[in-house]
């Protein structure tokens, strides 16, 4: 891999979002605004629940996270694919490989960044996470690879089916989030869908965040872990995949 490509790619990530400004507000204001009402919503719960206004608060940090990971990756991809500014990165010799890590290295740091600042909202408004910092730092990594997971996933369908299916960068986080159960234990589904949630990224993920939330012993860390790398490694063939059919099909000559 030529690191001068990744960097590259990076620079003119940057480049295009300079010019783009609501991605910015998209990626920052939205967030933490977000939060912010929950963290007032957990303050004037207080009085009667403070135990679900925190449980609302944390998870919604790693939901954000998590969102702003996954659809920086894909939106970055749908940047180059709507300007066809991704014939120009292709041609010149970068690999599938050093532009998904391109892709993958500008949203994650985005992540980490947005994601520190909302930690600090989060514990300033009474969120147990710099007493827990431990966990909440596993957490965090743990939510990164299960949303990597999905970013890999929606790029090779993308690749593969077209610029149609681009939807899915900012739609396909909420349809696991929410067999994910996020609120909730997931043995309140119907047990068909309790099967369904057992296999999401993401279940094992927040209930290890709403124990952290109230204080109880995090024990599913560890199953959180395997699913999420399940899904990074399922992923990264799936990728090379698509652009392998792309190219078959003429799909890839067609979105570029």
């Amino acid at each position: 891999m030529n690191w001068n490509h990744v960097v590259a790619v990076i620079r003119n990530d940057l480049r295009v979002l300079a010019c783009v400004k609501w991605r910015w507000i998209e990626v920052t204001f939205f967030p933490i605004s977000t939060l912010l009402l929950w963290g007032l919503f957990t303050l004037q719960s207080k009085a009667y629940a403070i135990e679900a206004g925190l449980i609302v608060l944390v998870v919604n940090l790693i939901w954000s996270f998590s969102h702003i990971a996954q659809q920086e990756t894909n939106l970055l991809m749908m940047e180059d694919l709507w300007t066809l500014n991704i014939r120009h990165v292709l041609v010149a010799g970068v690999t599938e490989f050093e532009y998904i890590i391109a892709k993958l290295t500008l949203s994650t740091t985005t992540a980490l960044i947005i994601g520190s600042i909302m930690a600090v909202i989060a514990d300033a408004f009474g969120a147990p996470l710099s007493e827990n910092l431990g966990s909440v730092l596993a957490l965090g990594g743990i939510a990164l690879l299960a949303a990597t997971g999905i970013a890999l996933l929606v790029a090779s369908l993308v690749v593969m089916l077209g610029k149609d299916y681009g939807f899915l960068s900012w739609s396909s986080l909420h349809f696991f989030i929410f067999f994910s159960a996020p609120f909730f234990s997931h043995d309140l589904f119907p047990i068909v869908i309790k099967q369904v949630s057992e296999i999401m990224p993401f279940t094992y993920v927040f209930e290890a965040a709403r124990a952290l939330a109230v204080g109880a012993p995090v024990t599913t860390l560890g199953h959180a872990f395997l699913v999420s790398v399940a899904y990074v490694i399922i992923a990264w063939p799936c990728y090379f995949l698509g652009f392998k059919r792309s190219r078959k099909t003429g799909m890839l000559g067609r979105i570029s």
